[in-house]
């Protein structure tokens, strides 16, 4: 081959390398694109756990303040 023709050929070979990187560079990004949504999507329901947690722990201890005062009133009652 005349040195320009291998030129040419080195250059296309080039290009198809670059080519092959980028599509490879996609791929991946989608991967690591849907693995970011399932790590977003699991955070969101640890966070609705936790504040159910949260809310029936806050239900639970005005039930025990309320027994408390019942208990008290009860005590008080008494001769």
């Amino acid at each position: 081959m005349d040195p320009d023709t291998t030129k040419k050929v080195s250059d296309l070979l080039s290009i198809m390398e670059d080519m092959s990187s980028e599509i490879d560079i996609k791929k991946e990004l989608s991967k690591f694109t849907q693995e970011i949504n399932s790590i977003k999507e699991s955070l969101q329901q640890l966070t609705e756990r936790f504040d159910q947690f949260e809310k029936t722990y806050l239900a639970k201890r005005q039930e025990v303040k309320n027994i408390k005062k019942e208990l008290e009133t009860i005590l008080q009652d008494k001769p």
